[in-house]
């Protein structure tokens, strides 16, 4: 009893420390790594303080492709608390990340109580560490993309849901109280999902092998119950209501009710449904199948060979899995794929080690769904970060497979000691490494802050430091989708939008020479007999020696001036 408090308490120390780390990777200096402010990123911010403004939170706001509205609306509640702010944005993809790591903890042990109980905890450790430091995981949790929360809910639906299960088969020992919450747990998390992201909408195939196994085992059950002679009603009675299987029903239920709002939305807003999904499909190429093969070929090959191009998703073509790691990872994958066909398991009906392998794989497999069915930014780490967490229990199984192995093969006690100071010392060096990797290395790098437009947080600043008389015209001579929609600026003015909110004279403008069109509409030729003697500044969002032309032709008095890495053009001063 001694020694299991101790080993529990030991744990506790680990999962507190790993944790401590996972939180110092997703808030250390939250605001300023990664650079600048991703459009993308600023309208979430955007229609958050809209939200605010109006007290209309929508469950889905259309703009920009369209995003699912409890991540902009949780934005808003930020804003609430701390003010609108960059941090502020931050600060809930960040929390998403955090609890992520904690919830893959958990979820690790409960699966691996069922098939390794004595390495269980190990295991679970070991995925709770290299999550924690993980470039992948750490990057989409500092952005402002409602991505992040597709591990969150997946991680802690499926950990209340085989805590459920667990419960279920072990029913002697706990009273109904503990099925019903964790079933509904399960449920609420895992329909809550659907609020997230698009990627989720594949979410239900994880729960093909889940629900398959399950329903073996309660088919043997309840053929106990007949071979007891029990008539078919009183079989089913004890099966489903005393032995507690009725926890399933809520489970789907509370399921269907919380994605309900969501799926009411779509069914009255089809062309919401599939807008974005429908632009970049392998079905909508001229060659469908040989685009679904080179996709999914990119798509695996993201996490040992070449990964996410993108600058803002990862360091520009490395893997998605650290290179250290990517053995471990091969040896986890390989050996949960080795247990699917290993006879004994068929022979033995060792269906609870089945059912957490096939989950697992489903569970990667599925999750890459979202990228291989699509032909734009291959391979693209965003649309596949749902294959995040079980990747990592791979990672952390192929660990635990490699020490166990030369654990075994030392035999001399000093060797060991040896060893374990060498796997404590390559452990402690990966925090350091990946610090380095992503705060330095790419949270510095001159391509991070151009993939965030750092300039416009630049040219934000510039005019929020001009006073307020000064009449400001930005030029938007960057492409996007137009918000508001048909009419509306460009994307790439969110960010400057968000950030000179409180800043007076402003007007966003689309060129088309020096005549304008205001917010996508028509409108008069700028003249100098608009401002008689006012200070006015031009600031187009990339430099354009064609128009900073026009604009010396038109206003002649007018000069060119360069600040940073920008250009305006000055009028009466």
């Amino acid at each position: 009893m001694i020694k299991k408090i101790i080993s529990n308490n030991k744990s506790l120390l680990l999962v507190l420390a790993i944790l401590a780390i996972a939180v110092f990777f997703r808030f250390y200096d939250l605001a300023a790594v990664p650079p600048g402010l991703y459009p993308d990123v600023a309208i979430n911010g955007n229609d958050a303080l809209q939200a605010l403004k109006s007290g209309d939170f929508k469950l889905f706001y259309p703009e920009n492709n369209g995003r699912e509205g409890l991540f902009i609306n949780l934005i808003a509640f930020s804003f609430w608390l701390f003010g609108p702010s960059i941090w502020a944005i931050k600060i809930v993809p960040a929390i998403f990340g955090s609890l992520t790591v904690l919830g893959l903890y958990f979820l690790t042990r409960q699966l691996f109580t069922y098939i390794h109980p004595k390495a269980a905890n190990h295991i679970a450790l070991l995925a709770t560490f290299f999550l924690s430091i993980s470039f992948w995981h750490v990057n989409f949790s500092r952005l402002g993309f409602r991505a992040i929360m597709v591990p969150f809910f997946l991680v802690w639906s499926l950990y209340f849901l085989f805590r459920f299960i667990h419960y279920l088969e072990n029913y002697r020992k706990v009273s109904h109280v503990k099925i019903i919450l964790f079933s509904l747990f399960g449920g609420l998390f895992f329909g809550l999902g659907f609020h997230t992201y698009i990627a989720f909408r594949i979410a239900p195939l994880i729960l093909i092998p889940v629900c398959l196994f399950a329903f073996i085992k309660y088919y043997r059950t309840f053929r106990l119950y007949r071979k007891r002679r029990l008539s078919i009603q009183k079989s089913f009675t004890r099966s489903y209501f005393k032995d507690g299987w009725f926890g399933w029903d809520l489970f789907f239920v509370t399921i269907i009710l919380a994605a309900l709002p969501m799926i009411i939305y779509f069914w009255q807003h089809p062309a919401d449904f599939s807008g974005r999904g429908n632009q970049i499909s392998v079905m909508s190429s001229a060659q469908p199948v040989k685009e679904f093969a080179i996709s999914a070929i990119k798509t695996v090959g993201q996490f040992i060979i070449i990964g996410d191009h993108n600058a803002r998703h990862n360091q520009p073509g490395s893997p998605q899995i650290f290179w250290p790691l990517i053995p471990l990872f091969i040896i986890g994958l390989g050996y949960s794929v080795g247990q699917i066909f290993k006879p004994a398991n068929w022979r033995q009906k060792d269906f609870s080690s089945l059912q957490v392998y096939f989950t697992l794989l489903f569970w990667w497999g599925a999750m890459l769904a979202p990228s291989i069915l699509t032909t734009e930014g291959l391979p693209h780490s965003l649309r596949s970060i749902g294959s995040v967490p079980p990747s990592y229990i791979f990672i952390a199984l192929g660990a635990y497979l490699v020490i166990n192995f030369f654990q075994a093969l030392i035999k001399k006690p000093a060797l060991l000691k040896t060893f374990s100071i060498f796997l404590f010392l390559a452990l402690t060096s990966l925090v350091f490494i990946e610090f380095w990797r992503y705060f330095i290395v790419w949270g510095q790098s001159t391509e991070t802050r151009g993939a965030f437009t750092q300039s416009y947080v630049d040219q934000s600043n510039y005019l929020n430091s001009l006073p307020g008389e000064i009449k400001k015209y930005v030029f938007i001579n960057e492409g996007g989708v137009p918000v508001p929609y048909p009419n509306g600026v460009p994307m790439s003015a969110q960010t400057m939008i968000f950030l000179t909110g409180k800043t007076a004279n402003i007007k966003y403008l689309i060129p088309t020479g020096c005549d304008s069109c205001e917010s996508g509409q028509s409108n008069s030729s700028i003249n100098q007999s608009n401002w008689g003697g006012d200070k006015v500044v031009f600031l187009p969002l990339r430099y354009d020696k064609n128009l900073f032309n026009l604009f010396q032709e038109r206003f002649p008095n007018g000069r060119i001036e360069k600040i940073n890495n920008f250009s305006v053009f000055k009028i009466n001063f």
